[in-house]
């Protein structure tokens, strides 16, 4: 009897043990679907797929940061750091992201956390597992074919909240170094040009660039059959009165890129903005053949067409390399698309007396 018994509690605590082996070397359950159409939950282990797009103009967003990060642990009731692993990668010219699945762990380690970041500047920064606005939980992460949408960086935004949120990593440090500075002047209550904060400073409508120029209406009139990188220059940050958006050829040299930038400011201002154009642009050479005022410029390769629509008080300069805008007839056509589609976005009535 006592043998049989003794036997019966071997096997029982092979047993035990042979579960615990299991759990030790389990994954987590994930907290985020597998994919967006399904209940299921996904693998904290990977693969991640997905796709990163401009949240106001749905265009793809090639060149951002995709950085993943897993933690690990080991032990049973009292469970210890196991260390961690990361990859950072890249959107591709589409805007689409892969990260592998995560190999081989160390012995009894056992995944515990997965985090995707996704950064690129001029935008807020996403994080699989929580937002920017309020820091809540995200619930709308996916394993696989996973929506990205970025929004653009405001002024009014904090550099410092925003550091803190995109978190530390050496390729993270590496691509956000240029937000340091701001961060501390923030610190010390000041922006970098002196001025103070204050709460709702810079709030306000404001016009997105790449709303008024696109990437099919740059192919539709120079004929471009490559792709681009789109994203906000890295001049200066989207506020209430300024925006802009680049279109760099992929694999080609400068002379193929486009850029658009447009200020909003009160009818004095604008006018003062446009006429402050026309004294920093090289080549100048007024046309008024578009909206209120409008100029041609022209710098070795580089083509330029501004124009200030005074009803709204808005000036937009747009400028395009030699290889893209063969002449200056296609710059000024680029200029009569924007100026339409501005129209439409923008009643007179809202941006000034008629």
């Amino acid at each position: 009897m006592f043998v049989r018994n003794f036997a019966q509690l071997l096997a029982f605590v092979a047993l035990i043990a042979s579960s615990t082996g299991c759990v030790e070397s389990s994954v987590r359950t994930a907290p985020f679907r597998v994919r967006p159409d399904a209940a299921d939950p996904g693998s904290l282990r990977g693969p991640f797929t997905g796709r990163v797009i401009d949240a106001t103009t749905h265009a793809p967003i090639a060149g951002a940061l995709v950085y993943a990060a897993w933690t690990l642990e080991r032990g049973a009731g009292l469970p210890e750091p196991a260390g961690a692993k990361e990859v950072v990668g890249s959107t591709d010219a589409g805007g689409y992201y892969k990260v592998a699945a995560l190999g081989s762990l160390p012995a009894g380690a056992r995944v515990t956390e997965a985090t995707l970041l996704v950064y690129k500047r001029g935008y807020v920064a996403y994080r699989s597992d929580r937002r920017f606005s309020d820091l809540g939980p995200r619930m709308d992460f996916a394993q696989e074919d996973n929506q990205v949408l970025l929004d653009r960086w405001r002024n009014e935004l904090s550099h410092a909240r925003h550091l803190r949120f995109v978190g530390g990593g050496t390729a993270v440090a590496a691509l956000t170094q240029w937000e340091l500075a701001d961060a501390s002047a923030e610190l010390d209550g000041k922006r970098l040009n002196g001025e103070d904060i204050r709460p709702g400073r810079g709030e306000g409508p404001f016009i997105v660039a790449a709303q008024l120029l696109t990437e099919a209406d740059i192919k539709a009139r120079t004929k471009y059959d490559g792709s681009f990188e789109t994203g906000p220059l890295s001049d200066e940050p989207d506020t209430a009165t300024y925006s802009s958006q680049h279109f760099k050829a992929l694999g080609r040299p400068e002379t193929w890129d486009v850029a658009i930038r447009v200020w909003r400011l009160e009818p004095g201002k604008a006018q003062e903005r446009y006429d402050e154009l026309l004294t920093q642009l090289p080549g100048i050479t007024e046309k008024d053949e578009l909206a209120s005022r409008s100029f041609q410029a022209n710098e070795k390769e580089i083509r330029g067409l501004g124009f200030l629509d005074a009803p709204r008080g808005v000036v937009v300069l747009i400028t395009c390399g030699s290889s893209q805008c063969t002449s200056a007839d296609d710059a000024t056509a680029l200029g009569h698309s924007v100026y339409a589609k501005l129209k439409q976005l923008v009643p007179a009535a809202l941006g000034g007396p008629k």
